[in-house]
């Protein structure tokens, strides 16, 4: 007898201006609302409080205390071997030695130290950053894989809970997987493979990538060919066999975007076994997973430290952006995003000691129905991103304005030591001691998320590159123009910029671009938002190299102008800006600058020679200090930037220490310009459109006779 399915809805609505939820307090800071009673930023630096969220993130990772041998295998900064961290009241950063049961998110924290930092590179310019993101790939690639002679030859520990925290993973030896046992973890092992391959994408390090393409070939080699279950398990074999273990539902997405990335940059494996392994994969997402979308564990099934049968955040973020990188495949794709999204808010504030509601018309919901308490501010910076980018592809005014404030609400968090709120109602929780989500996470998600609602969510009168449609290898803020590089550049790609000016002219690979009406073709497009900025879309596909220019209101001024106290000399290269630098190593130098404006960037050039610079600005010592090493020297590049002060005189000063980090051979410190700005304008109150009344999520379900139904 055939069942006779009936659709129907349930709708999840909670009242938005006046519900009992609303709070005298979001996280550390007094809850500000706009007319309409709806959430508002609570602070009003003229660059905003997502770039001062995202400014914070990447500062505390670059100042965060080196570890040094004989303590670890090679200098680097802390969080690279261990997650766990303290901040005291001054600001200064402690580390926590971890037992090695909980070391087990290297692999999830890799992947998302590699994303934020290649993002942050683009946004800011600041190629700072480098060591940092070199030290995290080499790390895991040098001593978290398996041996050669395993089943699963050299292949990433994802989940290394045995072995020795600071040195080399260890896998398990036997198949208990709720036990102490190191784990291969596939899905995080394709996580982190994807940001393996964008590493390679900005620095060109083919290292990284073989041992991507290597990963991905035994994924495809080892999976299961029966369209009916899933490719692979959740676990490779620990004990050294090639096969899988446990349940695999909600990975499949994050295995599919890895698998993709490698196609399309032209690694398609031996006899096309990568793809292969992909279209099997995709097969198996559209036509057994999609239809059961309403199950819990569909889209479970993730996280390292439990078996998570449930609907969780990770894969709901991975699965939607497979969904909207791949329309083509998945026709019905507005519909089953919206749900997705819709759907793990239903499954994830089910738990009453959540405290997930809605306060001040912004949802605010933990990472499942089971973690963590009232740790709501985590989801909903995650898949805000996803909301904004379903609001601009799918035409939806109702996902942007649910992007909008749940990017406001949960970046109410920081304190001003640097650590930040996870609790609604205050408390740190869990990212008071897991470095991961308390920066890592924010980083790359909220860069994310400015790209997609940069007329909202950008830097006001300041130049940053929003958004790309790849990786992008170099970029350069100056004067009157922005020049960068992207890796590749395919059919329909798509850069965005929030700019201090509306530029005059752009080209890609030399040939100018038009200004025009859509992006139908390759040219560009210019909004204003407010006080003179432009919002600048521009397709350039088959262009990699690409120039915009116009006439800029920031001052500047080449270091031969600039004042120095100390021993300084003039040192000549053609690649650094107006052809040479000054520089210093001793403690008795230092950069003074009359700066007057609400924002100031340090150009320079870093070398295996930098070493550290102090930062006072009115007098005082900043948390976030300068470091001018590199690996490879790197020239007219951010060193540092400070934004959101109040227009006016601020006299900044910038000291030698006579001190280098532990890559480094020297003290050098190299100034080549300072770039500022007093150009101001309306900040704007942080108010939305609609809807401004009840927000509703809409949840379809199918329903048969005698089942009750599926929730």
């Amino acid at each position: 007898m055939r069942l006779l399915k009936v659709s129907m809805f349930i709708i999840l609505s909670a009242g938005m201006l006046s519900g009992a939820a609303n709070q005298l307090n979001y996280y550390t800071h007094a809850a500000v609302a706009d007319k309409h009673g709806v959430i508002a930023p609570w602070y009003k630096g003229w660059n905003r409080q997502f770039d001062y969220r995202v400014r914070l993130a990447a500062e505390t990772m670059k100042r965060y205390p080196w570890a040094t041998p004989p303590k670890v295998i090679a200098p680097a900064p802390e969080y690279i071997y261990n997650g766990r961290w303290s901040i005291d009241d001054e600001g200064t950063i402690h580390t926590v030695p971890p037992p090695n049961q909980v070391n087990g998110d290297v692999g999830q924290r890799a992947a998302y130290v590699l994303a934020g930092l290649i993002d942050y590179d683009r946004y800011s310019g600041d190629g700072g950053v480098l060591p940092n993101l070199t030290a995290m790939a080499d790390y895991v690639v040098g001593h978290c894989q398996t041996s050669s002679h395993h089943g699963w030859p050299s292949i990433l520990i994802s989940v290394p809970t045995s072995g020795t925290v600071y040195g080399d993973s260890q896998v398990g030896t036997n198949d208990v997987f709720e036990g102490p046992e190191s784990k291969i973890q596939l899905g995080i092992v394709a996580q982190l493979g994807l940001e393996l391959v964008r590493t390679y994408e900005l620095t060109g390090n083919t290292r990284w990538y073989e041992v991507a393409k290597h990963w991905a070939d035994l994924l495809a080699a080892n999976r299961n060919r029966d369209f009916k279950a899933a490719p692979w398990g959740r676990y490779a074999n620990n004990a050294g066999g090639n096969g899988v273990n446990g349940v695999q539902t909600g990975g499949v997405p994050t295995i599919l975007g890895f698998l993709d990335e490698l196609i399309r940059v032209g690694c398609r494996g031996q006899e096309n076994a990568l793809v292969a392994a992909r279209d099997g994969c995709r097969a198996y997402l559209r036509d057994l997973l999609l239809p059961m979308w309403t199950v819990n564990d569909t889209r479970g099934r993730n996280y390292w430290d439990w078996e998570c049968p449930v609907h969780d955040l990770v894969t709901t973020d991975y699965a939607v952006r497979y969904f909207l990188d791949n329309k083509d495949c998945f026709t019905n794709w507005k519909y089953d995003v919206r749900n997705m999204l819709s759907r793990f808010i239903n499954h994830s504030s089910v738990s009453p000691l959540s405290n997930g509601d809605v306060y001040h018309g912004a949802w605010a919901y933990p990472e499942s129905s089971s973690c963590c308490r009232r740790s709501l501010w985590y989801s909903p910076d995650a898949l805000a991103g996803q909301f904004g980018r379903y609001g601009v592809e799918g035409d939806s005014e109702w996902a942007r304005e649910i992007a909008r404030r749940s990017q406001i609400l949960p970046t109410y968090d920081p304190l001003p030591t640097k650590q930040t709120v996870a609790a609604i109602d205050g408390g740190t929780l869990v990212n008071g001691t897991w470095f991961e989500i308390a920066h890592p996470d924010a980083l790359a998600y909220l860069v994310m998320h400015m790209g997609w609602q940069p007329q909202l969510l950008g830097a006001n009168r300041e130049n940053h590159l929003m958004r790309a449609g790849r990786v992008v290898k170099r970029v350069h803020y100056s004067k009157g123009e922005i020049v960068y590089s992207t890796f590749d550049a395919p059919a329909n790609t798509i850069d965005v910029l929030r700019l201090a000016f509306v530029p005059t002219g752009i080209t890609a690979s030399g040939v100018p671009l038009a200004q025009r009406g859509d992006l139908a073709a390759n040219g560009y497009t210019v909004r204003s938002p407010m006080n003179g900025d432009g919002i600048v879309s521009f397709r350039h596909e088959g262009a990699t190299e690409i120039s915009v220019r116009g006439t800029h209101p920031q001052t500047e001024v080449d270091h031969k102008q600039l004042n120095f106290e100390g021993n300084r000399k003039a040192v000549a290269h053609p690649d650094d800006h107006m052809g040479s630098v000054r520089a210093a190593s001793t403690t008795a130098s230092a950069l003074v600058y009359p700066l007057t404006g609400t924002q100031v960037r340090l150009l320079g050039c870093v070398s295996e020679r930098g070493g550290l610079a102090d930062v006072y600005i009115d007098d005082t010592k900043w948390l976030a200090f300068i470091d001018f090493y590199g690996a490879t020297p790197i020239h007219r590049q951010v060193l540092y930037y400070r934004n959101g002060l109040a227009d006016g005189p601020h006299p900044l000063k910038i000291v030698a220490r006579g001190a280098h980090n532990p890559l480094s051979k020297r003290d050098e410190v190299s100034v080549a310009a300072m770039q500022s700005s007093d150009a101001t304008g309306r900040v704007g109150f942080g108010e939305g459109g609609r809807p401004a009344d009840t927000q509703r999520m809409v949840q379809a379900i199918e329903v048969g006779p005698g089942d009750g139904g599926r929730a």
